[in-house]
């Protein structure tokens, strides 16, 4: 008998994974067969099983975007890794310099390969900021509430604490 039931266990697992992977494809052939078979046979019962379908879709709906979300997430932390091994360091810093005036200086550390040797490359941008609401909440928070004129943000560090807490490999 247990084996029975494993084997239950197993179909049901595997029907669940068939019916996320290929939902988009049973909606399809629900739209354009089985609702217009049953709108013809069975005319009563169609209201209900467009129903049924509905509430499936309820459920199966976030599980299939949490899916596409765990992917993206892998391949970002994954595109991440290779980037710091180049990456030494972005530092954003926020100068106020006028009465409604932000400059944003990004500071980039990164290695570069030169023939045999490696060498580290410092590129600062600078870009005038002018609207207050584009400034990062922190940010702004930070000058509201503490008058923090000039703030600084590595980025690196905040991307490594982030992918490494929501570790999900």
């Amino acid at each position: 008998m247990p084996f029975v039931q494993v084997l239950l266990a197993f179909l049901v697992v595997v029907t669940v994974a068939v019916a996320l992977i290929f939902w988009n494809q049973i909606l399809n052939w629900a739209d354009q067969t089985l609702f217009p078979w049953i709108r013809d046979n069975l005319p009563g019962l169609e209201q209900y099983v467009r129903h049924a379908f509905a509430e499936v879709h309820k459920v199966v709906g976030p599980i299939r975007r949490n899916i596409i979300t765990l992917k993206q997430f892998t391949e970002i932390k994954g595109a991440w890794e290779i980037l710091r091994k180049y990456l030494l360091k972005v530092l954003v810093q926020f100068e106020l310099n006028t009465q409604y005036q932000w400059v944003k200086r990004i500071t980039t550390w990164a290695t570069r390969k030169l023939e045999s040797s490696m060498q580290v490359v410092q590129i600062v941008a600078e870009e005038i900021v002018k609207d207050v609401d584009s400034l990062p909440d922190d940010v702004r928070q930070q000058w509201l509430k503490l008058g923090k004129t000039t703030q600084e943000m590595d980025v690196t560090k905040t991307r490594d604490s982030e992918l490494t807490m929501t570790n999900y490999n």
